[in-house]
């Protein structure tokens, strides 16, 4: 009997998995209740010394709806992004650039270590928790209060997207996003709108004579830690090339083979994945593009964050088919090219139907049905999707809903000859990429 009543347990869980980490109530009332959506840019940008944060509004309706706030970081060459962390979990995708990332979780050990020799014999130079080194097209999972940084070891600017989902339980304050500092300091800026990304550091509000007392340093240093007298922001450039200690990419991979999700804690579990490489796509077309969807069954990770990212790429005339993700919504950032994106709503009215560029946001809510058309040069986005199994249904294609209903249902719920329902039922032959027929002829 216990058994028994064990498994429907574990049943009833793995069925609500997914959704359980986000709060019932919607961020504010008929959030998602659209006449029309808007495509939306930063808001603000906060520039620092090596680099600028620019902040989406986290009031505007379609980020309430959706339940999350969007950042992107730019950081210059040999420049620090200094550790921070945020009081809810995110999603970082890395647009532009290279260089390492370091997470800082206490209670995990210091398994990276740098041994100089000398006249006493061997000796530690220095000891830290791992690193991670990041390309364009990587996805890093970032835990709630778990602090992280980042260096540009590259010659041109990195650029990262962050999407934080300030409405999962794992955020216990309120809904506005709030960023942590454990180093920087504020900028000269006087006046910021949108206040959340700069601040002084936890150290500042401390007395330094208790800071001096628990490191065992004196009160000078103490006050250093505070940077009381630095105003260069969270962004800082270094002083000459940093150098840490750091495992060969491919030692590190053929390592991560034998994590299987259950036995990994949060020290040692797998953070990040590349979802630009073709030959990991879980859509392909030579002719349309292809897309590659990253959830918690290959990066386990996720089911603390409860987040998924999907990386697309159209090319001319490509087209994904009409669809909607049934357990999520969908924040939608273009890193290239254009393309036309259709949404309609659950009245069946058309609420967006613009051309999306580089650089600009489009928030699709849960049901909404979406069809996107590249236009000459391509299309590339990055979807940030609010459930970590997030799954989508098509209108039209090969495993669409159209050609899972019967012949006999098209003609009477569209009124249409049974050879008109053929043709609905299946001239598609694509899955989820197709050309349009001006691009095809």
């Amino acid at each position: 009997m216990h058994k028994l009543l064990f498994s429907l347990l574990s049943i009833v869980s793995l069925f609500f998995h997914g959704g359980e980490a986000r709060q019932l109530e919607v961020p504010l009332p008929n959030a998602c209740h659209f006449s029309q959506i808007n495509s939306l840019g930063p808001a603000h940008a906060i520039k620092f010394e090596a680099g600028q944060m620019e902040v989406w509004d986290h009031t505007s309706p379609e980020l309430r709806c959706a339940g999350v706030t969007v950042a992107r970081i730019t950081l210059q060459a040999n420049s620090i992004f200094l550790p921070s962390f945020f009081s809810s979990p995110a999603l970082a995708y890395v647009v532009q650039g290279e260089g390492v990332m370091g997470t800082i979780a206490s209670g995990c050990p210091e398994t990276y270590e740098e041994i100089g020799g000398g006249d006493s014999g061997r000796r530690f130079e220095d000891m830290h928790q791992k690193l991670e080194n990041f390309r364009r097209g990587d996805v890093f999972a970032l835990v709630a209060g778990v602090s992280q940084w980042w260096y540009n070891r590259g010659n041109s600017d990195v650029v990262i997207v962050i999407v934080l989902d300030v409405t999962n339980r794992e955020n216990q304050l309120d809904q506005v996003p709030r960023m942590f500092q454990i180093a920087g300091s504020r900028t000269q800026e006087e006046e910021q709108p949108l206040t959340w990304p700069t601040g002084n550091n936890a150290f500042s509000g401390f007395d330094p004579n208790i800071i001096a007392e628990a490191f065992k340093i004196d009160i000078e240093t103490a006050k250093e830690l505070q940077n009381q007298k630095d105003n260069r922001g969270n962004i800082v450039r270094a002083k000459g090339p940093l150098h840490f200690v750091i495992s060969p990419p491919r030692q590190r991979q053929q390592d991560h083979g034998n994590v299987n999700g259950i036995e990994e804690t949060y020290c040692t579990a797998r953070i990040h994945e590349n979802i630009d490489d073709p030959e990991r796509s879980d859509f392909f077309s030579t002719r349309a593009g292809r897309i590659s969807t990253l959830n918690s069954h290959n990066l386990p990770v996720l089911r603390s964050v409860r987040l998924n990212a999907v990386r697309g790429v159209l090319y001319s005339g490509g087209m994904v088919l009409p669809q909607w993700t049934a357990n999520a919504n969908t924040v939608l950032y273009a890193t290239g090219g254009q393309a036309r994106i259709q949404v309609v709503d659950d009245n069946g009215q058309s609420v967006f139907n613009e051309q999306v560029t580089q650089g600009q946001l489009l928030v699709v809510p849960q049901g909404f049905a979406v069809v996107k058309t590249a236009g000459e040069t391509g299309f590339e986005w990055i979807s940030f999707r609010t459930n970590d199994n997030a799954y989508m249904n098509t209108l039209s294609g090969e495993t669409s809903y159209l050609r899972a209903v019967p012949l006999d249902v098209i003609k009477a719920a569209y009124v249409v000859t049974e050879e008109d329902a053929n043709r609905i039922k299946f001239s598609q032959q694509e899955t989820m990429l197709a050309m349009t027929q001006a691009s095809s002829s």
